[in-house]
């Protein structure tokens, strides 16, 4: 059964081995990020370009009476945008989730040129996978932002220790729904894009993954928590160094502006890095669950021997009988110690005489 450590190593190493998923990733999530905020910006520069020159007030009152004319166009606007970054997102992990699970199968980088023909392939069922759990996603959501606001006039009209004590119990139960969710979510992904289960049948068979194998998982996402933490506090002190300075200076500002964009682009890049091992992790795991991954055996430690079997080193051969003759000839010993030593025997006189023939 595979472990949790080593599921972060399969899928931090299957990240590694296809750097191109988490530069493609990362291109998407900025791309995504810049064409929702457009409809916003657009509309900010048509309500500047609308600026007269009448009075502070009117212009207030006149700049949102027409903001409030393009609600819709801008709620729709970026909706549309969301939409096509989520379905972009879908196309990507249709076609990277099975080289991640083949890398972690195969202990080896799949081969090339297999992403676009595995995301011809899976993408109208992750599609679908997709919406389910993200359905899910957004109701879970909802519902915890309910729970909130339905408690608050409770703790503003009859504020009580008992709904003090509810409110932490709350938060924590918000919180570990969303893990598990997003968990789910995940697997719900690996299951229809990896191992090719419809909509219906990968979402039982995730939630039963997820309950039969939950701790497993729920380290799998500290352990990418952890990192993601300090990746955001080095980004973070990074900017810092970047802005630090007279902060007033509009010059100053401009500036830093180039190294800030460097640093949330490399942030960016290993966040996406991050992302594409943590479901290259679930990944292995998912086929692990199925019989695909051979693991290889832990191997045995060798057994030492009992410190009073061990053979003493004062009766252990020494080493100057090891060692060549050249050696013991070099040796400074002197003249006292080499005629003290016994004379060796020479070896014809030293071996036993053969036996006289027998007489007939």
């Amino acid at each position: 059964m595979l472990r949790a450590n080593q599921a972060v190593r399969l899928g931090l190493r299957a990240a590694s081995r296809n750097p191109e998923l988490a530069f493609g990733k990362a291109l998407l999530d900025l791309t995504g990020n810049l064409f929702a905020a457009l409809p916003i910006l657009f509309t900010a520069l048509m309500l500047f370009a609308a600026l007269a020159d009448d009075a502070p007030l009117a212009e207030a009152l006149r700049l949102a009476g027409l903001a409030g004319s393009l609600r819709w166009p801008i709620i729709a606007a970026v909706l549309a945008t969301l939409i096509a970054g989520w379905a972009l997102g879908m196309v990507f992990w249709s076609g990277a989730l099975p080289l991640l699970a083949a890398d972690a199968e195969m202990d080896a980088r799949p081969p090339p040129g297999n992403f676009w023909l595995l995301a011809s392939r899976g993408l109208p069922r992750v599609l679908r996978a997709g919406a389910l759990a993200s359905s899910l996603s957004l109701l879970v959501s909802l519902a915890s932002i309910a729970a909130f606001l339905s408690a608050l006039p409770l703790f503003a009209l009859h504020p009580s220790p008992t709904l003090f004590a509810l409110l932490p119990l709350l938060i924590s139960i918000s919180a570990v729904g969303g893990i598990l969710v997003d968990l789910l979510l995940r697997l719900v992904l690996v299951r229809s894009a990896a191992l090719g289960d419809s909509a219906t049948s990968a979402f039982a068979r995730a939630a039963s993954l997820l309950g039969a194998r939950l701790g497993t998982f729920l380290l799998v996402a500290l352990a990418f928590l952890v990192l993601e933490l300090l990746v955001g506090a080095m980004a973070g002190m990074f900017t810092g160094v970047v802005t630090s300075g007279n902060l007033i200076d509009p010059s100053h500002q401009l500036i830093a502006l180039g190294p800030r964009i460097a640093v949330a682009i490399a942030s960016g890049v290993i966040f996406s890095w991050l992302e594409v091992g943590r479901q290259g992790a679930l990944a292995a795991i998912a086929a692990d669950a199925e019989g695909l991954l051979a693991l290889p055996s832990d191997p045995v430690p060798p057994v030492s021997a009992p410190t009073v079997l061990e053979r003493p080193r004062a009766l252990q051969q020494p080493v100057v009988e090891a060692m060549p003759e050249a050696v013991i000839d070099a040796l400074p010993v002197s003249e006292e110690v080499v005629e003290a030593l016994p004379a060796e025997e020479p070896v014809v006189e030293a071996l036993p005489a053969d036996d006289e023939p027998e007489k007939k």
